[in-house]
């Protein structure tokens, strides 16, 4: 019994440390990153994905970036009004919050790039109904951002409107293709089994790591004064 309290103990001790040290790791990290990080504001037309070929560029996932980083500094205000930094750094299943939200950023521009050249070949077009519902939905999306993203736009709201339309037409031929597989319109989104285990694997797709690691998600279209990797290193 007492060899079973030492080894329970010694196991929490071995977690406790590696907790910490990963916390020390993703600190330094975070610094190294924020030291050499690209101005993404600055550097639009720098591709950082490769799709079938095509290239996405920064400015490409301008959407995307407005999106995710508005989403996560609201649920980041919820957690900490005060240091809502704390937030993107916490760790969880594994991964930090700011990393996951970083990826889901690139794979959905990639899963929508995909179906949207998917439906130009398919000519599908958007109807008089659907041209409102997409007109409704960037009203809804200028609305609700941030006063400072309005200023830190990844590209223009021209540029943001058209990747809106190239999303509309993407879901309109994910809507189709998932009654002709039938399958769950979900299961064809990005992380979803019949995108990720079939129609993914189908195109070629290259990260181009040696920019898309240099970008900081959480401060690109936000400001964030005081860094704070969940309060254990100071501003």
């Amino acid at each position: 019994m007492k060899k079973n309290i030492k080894w329970v103990r010694r196991l929490v001790s071995v977690i406790l440390v590696i907790g910490i040290a990963g916390l020390i790791f993703y600190g330094s990290y975070e610094g190294y990153l924020r030291r050499h990080s690209i101005d993404v504001l600055a550097n639009l037309d720098e591709p950082v994905a490769i799709v079938d070929g095509e290239e996405l560029t920064l400015r490409d996932l301008g959407f995307y970036i407005l999106y995710e980083e508005h989403k996560v500094e609201q649920e980041a205000t919820v957690y900490n009004e005060k240091r809502t930094k704390d937030f993107w750094n916490i760790h969880t299943n594994g991964f930090f919050l700011q990393a996951q939200a970083k990826d889901a950023v690139i794979q959905m521009a990639i899963h929508d790039r995909i179906f949207y050249r998917a439906a130009e070949e398919a000519g599908i077009v958007l109807t008089s109904a659907d041209k409102q519902a997409l007109e409704d939905a960037r009203t809804d999306f200028w609305a609700d951002l941030y006063d400072v993203q309005h200023e830190r736009i990844p590209g223009t709201y021209e540029s943001v409107n058209n990747t809106m339309k190239q999303i509309a037409l993407a879901q309109k031929y994910q809507l189709k293709l998932s009654k002709a597989l039938e399958t769950t319109y979900a299961g064809l989104n990005w992380g979803g089994y019949d995108y990720d285990e079939g129609i993914k694997k189908e195109h070629e797709i290259k990260i181009i790591d040696r920019t898309w690691r240099r970008v900081v998600l959480g401060d690109i279209t936000l400001i964030h004064d005081d860094v704070s990797y969940i309060n254990a290193f100071g501003d």
